[in-house]
């Protein structure tokens, strides 16, 4: 957007605003949501369990009994909580934040239309009725211009690469996916918090798998966890269950997580969304005009690297549509 230009719109004003958030740590988003998805939540309820179990199973299983209250044993067990925090940060972040939901303009001329069709008489057959229907479709469209089109589901006036989500029942500005393990749509607006989710992961990930190598490489046979160690057998062999269960809980969630970043990175520096991808499957990819670079600064904003990394920090981007009068001018 170099520079202001007006432009006629029939249906709705839109009002686009600019706002940059110099602040590490501006104010929570207005625009928050939450989901009430069964297979979501559900999703939602095992990263948190599977965060707690392993909390309690690297420290109290891990670092307690091989370092005790020493100066390394301290310092892993913050590096670790600092690290399932900033993991809890950006989760919730992605899962609140606005995608980028697109409003349902209450000015809308073909929700009446289409409300006039179904109650209209002398429809021949189901067929003709939906003929009618796209024609008037593609003459809202033909007003809205070639970018702007008209959602055939929940029928709002949507901006360039906007798709309609079915477990959202909404369509979202530059939609990428919906994921259920955030329990929410991965869009415009909350993409970066899904890549720093992704990150830290695969970084507490790798960090656990650490501190399970280290504890046994500085086991006690007679600590309190050890086989000839004052608490018995029964003990030991409860902390190489545990041992077990969160080194496969840490390689599954690490691999997964990487791959998942592995594809997030791709689409972003092709600047093509997962449902785009979809949609021009076996057609060449024209997109990309930017650099690699340019392409993540526009996902993870251009403070710098600090705040790509901190889920404190909002990207700027454009936001706000307001519907207002029919037939009103407004300035992009």
């Amino acid at each position: 957007m170099g520079g202001r230009r007006k432009v006629f719109f029939p249906y709705a004003n839109l009002t686009l605003r600019r706002t940059a958030r110099k602040s590490c740590f501006p104010r929570w988003p207005s625009a928050m949501i939450f989901r009430r998805d069964p297979c979501g939540l559900a999703c939602v309820f095992l990263i948190y369990g599977a965060i707690g179990y392993a909390e309690y199973a690297l420290v109290f299983w891990m670092l307690l009994p091989t370092f005790g209250e020493s100066f390394w044993g301290a310092v892993h067990i913050v590096v670790l909580n600092t690290l399932f925090l900033l993991v809890i940060i950006a989760h919730a972040r992605t899962m609140f934040t606005d995608p980028g939901i697109v409003p349902i303009s209450k000015n809308s001329n073909t929700k009446n239309r289409r409300a006039t069709l179904r109650q209209g008489e002398g429809s021949d057959s189901d067929d003709s009725d939906s003929e009618r229907e796209m024609m008037m479709l593609r003459r809202d469209n033909d007003r809205l211009g070639e970018e702007w089109t008209v959602c055939t589901r929940c029928e709002s006036f949507r901006p360039p690469r906007a798709h309609h989500c079915r477990i959202c029942k909404r369509c979202v500005r530059k939609m990428d996916h919906h994921c259920p393990w955030v329990n929410n749509c991965v869009g415009e607006f909350n993409q970066k918090f899904f890549l720093q989710f992704l990150f830290y992961v695969a970084l507490s990930s790798t960090y656990s798998l650490f501190i399970i190598i280290i504890s046994w490489a500085n086991h006690n046979e007679f600590g309190t966890t050890g086989l000839k160690g004052p608490n018995g057998p029964n003990v030991h062999h409860a902390k190489v269950l545990h041992t077990i269960v969160i080194s496969i809980e840490s390689a599954l969630f690490g691999m997964f997580v990487i791959a998942v970043s592995c594809d997030q990175l791709q689409a972003i520096w092709n600047d093509e969304t997962a449902v785009e991808a979809v949609q021009r499957r076996g057609m060449r990819a024209t997109r990309r005009q930017k650099s690699s670079w340019s392409a993540l600064s526009q996902v993870c904003g251009h403070g710098g690297l600090l705040t790509w990394l901190l889920p404190c920090s909002s990207v700027p981007h454009v936001s706000e549509i307001a519907p207002i009068e029919h037939n009103a001018h407004f300035t992009v």
